[in-house]
């Protein structure tokens, strides 16, 4: 595979990630009314994503002037792709390993698996 058509994979699979994990983990499920935000967002997170983005992808992410940089009215304004740590985190695999829904979990896992071996083989070329 060419380095677009990788790059075009992974994004297609981060994004395949991010609605799976969007039904267990949206503002209604996950909400941290303080800071309008996911429990699991960080500043961190989200300079790692700015810096992530512009070294991997050559994007400029633009900030939102929120406590979170990259956090905008209807969450995370960066692509799933460019924040592959928020993207694959679901705060029950993050605990244990397991949602405790096998069907679920063998789907997100091997959608997660195959991510993976997309950027590893980018990495390679």
């Amino acid at each position: 595979m060419k380095k677009g058509e990788l790059r075009a994979a992974i994004s297609r699979g981060y994004r395949e990630i991010a609605e799976l994990t969007g039904d267990r983990c949206g503002p209604d499920k996950c909400p941290d009314m303080a800071h309008k935000a996911y429990r699991c967002c960080d500043q961190l997170h989200c300079q790692m994503t700015i810096e992530h983005a512009h070294k991997e992808w050559g994007i400029r992410l633009p900030t939102t002037g929120h406590q979170f940089p990259l956090m905008g009215p209807s969450g995370c304004t960066a692509l799933p792709h460019l924040r592959p740590w928020c993207t694959l985190h679901q705060c029950q695999i993050q605990a244990s390993g397991t949602t405790k829904d096998r069907e679920w979990d063998r789907k997100y896992f091997r959608l997660r698996n195959r991510v993976v071996r997309l950027e590893q083989q980018l990495a390679e070329l």
